[in-house]
């Protein structure tokens, strides 16, 4: 079966429509020390994003949601013409909104979750509601004394990470060529799109899918009524350290060739640790989850193209019983815990081959309403109580430049995610040389006020 839809219209995967409607935003942080240059900036950003909307349908696209059949992909009748205004881009100053702190004291601050409340920096909706119509994109420059923070509202719907670092590349590639949108065209790999499977073969069995529950029974509530995040920060030599412990003690009691990454033994170090904040309501027999987000275009048999545009995402998901991970009578995490947990994150990533990512295909197609999915997921995962949500967002925008004029450096400062107290949350947020280097590691972390300070 063809995966390339005709341009005439957009159509959404079974993945764009299981993923949940919600937005992701994340904020970029620049320098601007030059108060004469805003309206130079703005007028960069506002025609190097046309130009890139042109060259991505999808991004230019309006999101409905429909009742009991999920979302519904828009096109711009006239791509060419669209006009870039609010809520798709819009200049707020929020120095004379009220923002507390000038650019330099909130780097000196070193820019806390707490104060990136989502309202300040963005005007579209956290969950868009059933008959909303919202844009796929939508930018906010937000200017303040000293700098230049700019917000971009992902649609998730359209966007996954890859598709959002696809964009902001060719944005501020069309920033410093001064591309203008007559001068940019559409690839057929944007417009390709995962088929529908044949339904040729009986209903999936979904006690096989240990990241969904599609059971009738409540989602549990959370053990606090409150919560927060917080952004911890590793150095690449202690996460080096870690790593060379975990491979050494894994090439001793299971295989030499077992491998696990840096970003495994991370996850595995976090895993370790919140269960133990939380083992005073968790009983240590009941089993605990680390689901990991992994992008399947690789992983597919033929692979899709790294220019794929909309969502190519699976869940897998690592599990352990609470006792394998934390005990009682221990007084500090050991280095066999952490072991354990990251081989179990590297072989729930290394499940997810071609077979994986199709019998999830299978089962998106076969659920009448995607809108159970996310539902599904939030039950079988349990995130207030013992289970993790787990994000990698390494090489998601902190490495390339977008070209703005007034920012002196062309590479963000930082990037962030806006205030969110998801409970069980865990985004390794961008990072300076994606997987490599020597740059400190990012962790937003959300949980239950009482267990963040255990």
């Amino acid at each position: 079966m063809s995966r390339t839809t005709p341009s005439d219209r957009l159509v959404l995967s079974p993945f764009d429509r299981a993923i949940g409607a919600i937005y992701i935003r994340k904020l970029y942080g620049f320098r601007f020390a030059d108060p004469a240059l805003p309206a130079e900036a703005c007028d960069a950003l506002r025609r190097g994003l046309s130009a890139s909307m042109t060259q991505y349908p999808f991004a230019a696209a309006s999101i409905e949601l429909v009742a009991g059949q999920g979302p519904v992909a828009l096109p711009h009748q006239d791509p060419a013409a669209t006009e870039l205004c609010p809520p798709l881009f819009v200049v707020k100053n929020i120095a004379e909104a009220g923002f507390p702190c000038t650019y330099q004291q909130l780097c000196e601050q070193g820019v806390p979750p707490s104060v990136l409340q989502k309202e300040i920096f963005s005007c579209l909706p956290e969950h868009p509601k059933p008959g909303e119509v919202c844009p796929a994109l939508g930018v906010q420059t937000n200017l303040l004394d000293g700098g230049l923070i700019v917000c971009f509202a992902f649609h998730h719907t359209v966007f996954d990470g890859a598709s959002a670092t696809n964009l902001l590349r060719a944005l501020g590639a069309n920033i410093s060529a001064r591309r203008t949108r007559e001068n940019c065209v559409v690839q057929p790999a944007v417009l390709e799109r995962l088929p529908y499977p044949e339904r040729t073969a009986p209903p999936p069995d979904l006690s096989k899918f240990p990241e969904y529950d599609f059971s009738n029974a409540p989602l549990l509530k959370a053990s606090s009524t409150s919560a927060t995040s917080r952004i911890l920060t590793f150095t690449a030599d202690k996460l080096a350290t870690l790593r060379s412990e975990v491979v050494g003690l894994l090439q001793g009691t299971a295989g030499p060739d077992d491998f696990v990454s840096t970003a495994d033994c991370l996850g595995g170090l976090i895993w370790v640790a919140v269960m133990r904040a939380r083992q005073a309501h968790v009983v240590p027999h009941q089993l605990t989850k680390w689901a990991i987000a992994v992008n399947a275009r690789r992983r597919l048999e033929p692979p899709l193209p790294a220019e794929y545009f909309g969502n190519a995402v699976v869940h897998s998901v690592a599990i352990s019983e609470l006792g394998q991970l934390v005990a009682a009578d221990e007084s500090d995490i050991n280095i066999a815990r952490i072991t354990c947990a990251a081989s179990r994150i590297r072989q729930a990533v290394d499940a997810a081959d071609d077979a994986y990512v199709r019998r999830r295909l299978d089962l998106f197609s076969f659920v009448p309403d995607p809108a159970d999915i996310p539902i599904a997921s939030k039950r079988a995962l349990d995130m207030p109580n013992t289970g993790l949500d787990f994000s990698d967002w390494r090489e998601q925008g902190a490495d390339f430049g977008l070209g703005i004029p007034g920012t002196g450096s062309t590479k963000p400062d930082w990037v962030r995610k806006t205030w969110s107290a998801n409970e069980g949350a865990v985004n390794i947020l961008p990072r300076k040389g994606g997987r490599k280097g020597s740059a400190d590691w990012k962790v937003l972390l959300a949980l239950s006020v009482e267990d963040m300070e255990k």
